[in-house]
């Protein structure tokens, strides 16, 4: 584990960003993040999403999200991502860089819930464009046969380019460990907006949904631990989200 001193720092930047935010115009869906970090793991990983509304100006907004990871040692992780995003009635195309890192803060099961936190930085080669900053906070718990996660997210935009207040999310999941292929669960994605103007619960995106997560054994090589999944589709519970939003989240791990 890192030292207590690299550990206040990275809590203390994570913790200051995620209190502004909570008080984004992309789609609701993003990433689930746990607090765990795996040495010697190479990680390849998808996320997509696909938003579902009556409204055609709203409908089939998608993000395809496409990385790498390494687990430098047991409480670092980095990571590298190339962003594809689509809007309605266009095509896909590339959006931005990402590099990020996960850091695991706490051991399982040491306290009384495990903590980690990620920081990333996004660019892009559009000129006209800012670039943005986040940063999780990330805890678990393992209850029985259920394990339930919570990502705090805040992002704000930094560089040149026209720029936004933080922004925040607060993403859970709740999951039942029926077996190692299969646990069902749900998952509840909060969109705040910005702080200065996050407005009601109805002007906000709030969404619920059913999701499965699981892994998948592809024993394509000694060194593969196979493939994890999860699969869900949230519905919009508040008038300014869409009416659902559709979600993979890919996880090909191999041990070095």
């Amino acid at each position: 584990m890192p030292s207590s001193t690299i550990i206040s720092k990275i809590l203390l930047l994570t913790g200051v960003v995620a209190i502004g935010a909570l008080g984004s115009n992309a789609n609701a869906a993003t990433r689930l993040y746990s607090p765990y970090v795996t040495p010697g793991e190479l990680e390849i990983e998808y996320f997509g999403s696909r938003s579902v509304d009556g409204d055609n100006s709203k409908d089939n907004k998608q993000k395809q999200q496409f990385a790498i990871g390494y687990g430098v040692n047991e409480w670092w992780k980095t990571e590298l991502y190339a962003k594809f995003e689509k809007e309605p009635q266009d095509n896909l195309k590339f959006d931005e860089w990402e590099w990020e890192n996960l850091f695991q803060l706490t051991e399982r099961g040491e306290y009384f819930v495990d903590v980690g936190a990620t920081i990333a930085y996004e660019w892009t080669p559009q000129s006209d464009r800012a670039d943005n900053v986040e940063a999780r906070l990330l805890l678990a718990k393992d209850i029985d046969k259920t394990t339930h996660l919570l990502n705090v997210i805040a992002e704000k935009n930094v560089g040149s380019g026209p720029k936004d207040g933080v922004e925040g999310k607060l993403l859970w999941s709740s999951r039942y460990s029926y077996s190692r292929y299969f646990e069902p669960g749900f998952e509840i994605e909060s969109d705040f907006g910005e702080l200065k103007n996050s407005g009601s619960f109805d002007e906000q995106k709030h969404y619920i949904g059913p999701a499965a997560y699981g892994k998948i054994p592809l024993n394509f090589t000694s060194r593969a631990d196979g493939l994890k999944y999860r699969v869900g589709y949230l519905f919009g519970v508040s008038d300014a989200a869409n009416d659902g939003e559709a979600i993979l989240q890919l996880e090909y791990e191999l041990h070095f």
